[in-house]
């Protein structure tokens, strides 16, 4: 009775995990019916790994059960006879499988304790692929598991795979180097693999290798996703790979410990790993605009530290390629200053920075291992310091000009390109403008509309001393929609809140331009216009030198536009 209630209790909350302590084991005694110690134990668990001893718990002791499963053992690794004693064949076959490397440690499965099972469907991603040409990561296979009746744990895939070279059939392990299954992008396993991974079903072209230690929840009426990737040799010539997970080939465990497996083929997936292939490479503009900026200078310090000036991004065509070098040049208006520094990065990431001594700076980036994976695409970004010293009104900006590469054959290549970021604006004070509100409306004079108004209103923040309201002033501009060309412009002068002379540093002031564009700015044809904004000039109340933002600035078009005809 005791044992019945406790073997209740296991099954009321078991936790489903896969032990490691057979993992490496040198299995060096032969094991019959009625062995007893530690041998015995990394034997159940061994067997408890591979889906064959289904006891719930190692007990150290050889009886009818361990038995059953080592039989069950021989006859998956076509060990004859197939006795259900350990020995020196089967003690091979234990110590030459090769252990699976575990991924992101696993938490412990804990389930319902009921029973349960799973469905199994192939997964409509990866498709067929007959133009691989990397190597790393590559997906080749999903497979997904509902839960059916209760929560499950899913804790081994056999893997069926053929892999046909020319008009032979090989060994998987001269094409894999490793497998990896993942939950979206969570490791589950990692399987180095060697030529004694894969054994072969006798009779047929096909390999096959088990990856156990999965242990991953599926709750009860849920879908969850597996996927196969293999990370693979360099080869000469290309090789067709069919994957699949043959019937019985999925197993899982319930709440009660029982383990069940798929009674068919799940289905298979057929790809032509090719070799790599002379790779192109795309150089263009990012899809994020990068207009131009006032930078602050602090003339008593550290000048401007790492302004962003531009940005571009890369594509990689007809194979993968490794970006070893980036050539950017410098341009100021005349008179003003050249950066001191120049930083090159992807996303967050800092791959080079350079000393700028001339107009041209090159990034060597070759050991920053940034690879692009055939047909995407990766960001790249342009900053610059500027010292203490820089002359106020400083204009720069920042051109690639040259990407380097190293194609997926190994070769290297050039680039040349011309993506160009705006000129960006730096001196002791500045102001950063943000819209508030922009309009556009007509004027009509006997029903026909004879001009268009602009009203654009800006929030101005200050930054390092004060600005003078009276002479801020704004050219502004009226696009036509239909072609872009601009129209016409005209200089107004801005008005803000009553008697306010300065924006003083580091508040938040705002600041109104009014413009009116008569008839005959506008073109026989023209029907939708926009005003915007194309510069502002100011000067500070201490130095009364003037500023003008200028090329590149971003346009504060008006929200709406107006309909006109002549």
């Amino acid at each position: 009775m005791k044992t019945i209630f406790k073997t209740a209790i296991f099954a009321l909350a078991l936790a489903v995990t896969v032990s490691a302590s057979a993992e490496g084991y040198n299995f060096n005694k032969n094991l019959t019916m009625g062995s007893r110690g530690a041998d015995v134990t990394a034997l159940q668990d061994r067997l408890t790994t591979d889906g064959f001893y289904s006891y719930g718990v190692s007990t150290g002791y050889f009886g009818n059960v361990t038995k059953t499963a080592v039989k069950a053992f021989q006859t998956a690794n076509n060990i004859s006879p197939v006795s259900g004693y350990v020995g020196p064949l089967t003690r091979a076959a234990l110590n030459s499988t090769t252990p699976v490397t575990p991924g992101t440690p696993n938490t412990p499965v804990v389930l319902n304790g009921q029973e349960g099972m799973g469905e199994y469907r192939l997964s409509p991603t990866p498709v067929n692929d007959t133009n691989i040409q990397r190597m790393t990561d590559v997906a080749v296979y999903g497979v997904e598991v509902k839960a059916k009746n209760a929560d499950i744990s899913v804790e081994r895939l056999t893997l069926d795979v053929s892999v046909l070279n020319g008009s032979s059939y090989e060994n998987p392990s001269t094409l894999i180097n490793s497998i990896s299954i993942k939950d979206g992008s969570t490791v589950l396993a990692t399987l180095p693999v060697n030529s004694s991974t894969f054994s072969k079903y006798t009779g047929t072209t096909n390999y096959y290798t088990q990856i156990s230690g999965l242990s991953t929840k599926v709750s009860k009426d849920t879908i969850k996703t597996l996927t196969v990737y293999f990370n693979t040799n360099g080869i000469d010539t290309q090789r067709t790979v069919t994957v699949n997970v043959a019937d019985n080939g999925m197993r899982v465990v319930d709440g009660r410990g029982i383990s069940t497996y798929n009674n068919s083929s799940i289905g298979a997936r057929t790809h032509i790993f090719k070799k790599a292939g002379a790779s192109t490479l795309l150089v263009k503009s990012d899809a994020t605009t990068i207009y131009s900026t006032n930078y602050r200078v602090n003339t008593t310090s550290n000048g401007a530290e790492k302004a962003l000036t531009s940005t571009f991004a890369v594509k990689s065509e007809s194979g993968s390629s490794k970006i070893t070098g980036v050539t950017v040049t410098v341009a100021t208006s005349t008179g003003g200053t050249m950066p001191t520094n120049l930083y090159l990065y992807q996303g967050s990431t800092l791959l080079d920075a350079r000393t700028v001594t001339a107009g041209t700076v090159t990034f060597d980036i070759e050991n920053s291992n940034v690879n692009v994976a055939q047909d995407t695409t990766t960001t790249f970004t342009v900053k610059a310091d500027m010292p203490a010293t820089t002359v106020p009104g400083t204009l720069v900006k920042t051109t690639v000009t040259t990407v380097a590469f190293e194609k997926a054959d190994g070769s290297s290549a050039t680039v040349s390109a011309t993506v160009a970021g705006p000129y960006h604006f730096f001196a002791p004070v500045v102001p950063q403008f943000s819209k508030v509100s922009s309009t556009a409306t007509t004027v009509l004079n006997d029903n026909i509309n004879t001009s268009v108004t602009a009203n654009v209103k800006l929030n101005v923040v200050s930054n390092g001393g004060d600005i003078l309201v009276a002479s801020t002033t704004a050219v502004i501009g009226l696009r036509n929609i239909a072609t872009g060309a601009t129209l016409a412009t005209t200089t107004v002068t801005g008005t803000s809140e009553s008697g306010l002379t300065y924006f003083a540093d580091g508040a938040t002031k705002s600041v109104e331009f009014t413009a009116s564009f008569a008839s005959s700015s506008f073109s026989a044809g023209t029907t939708n216009v926009k005003t915007f904004i194309e510069s502002i000039k100011y000067a500070t109340s201490t130095g009364g030198t003037w500023y003008n933002l200028a090329g590149g600035f971003e346009p504060f078009d008006s929200d709406g536009f107006a309909s006109f005809s002549k």
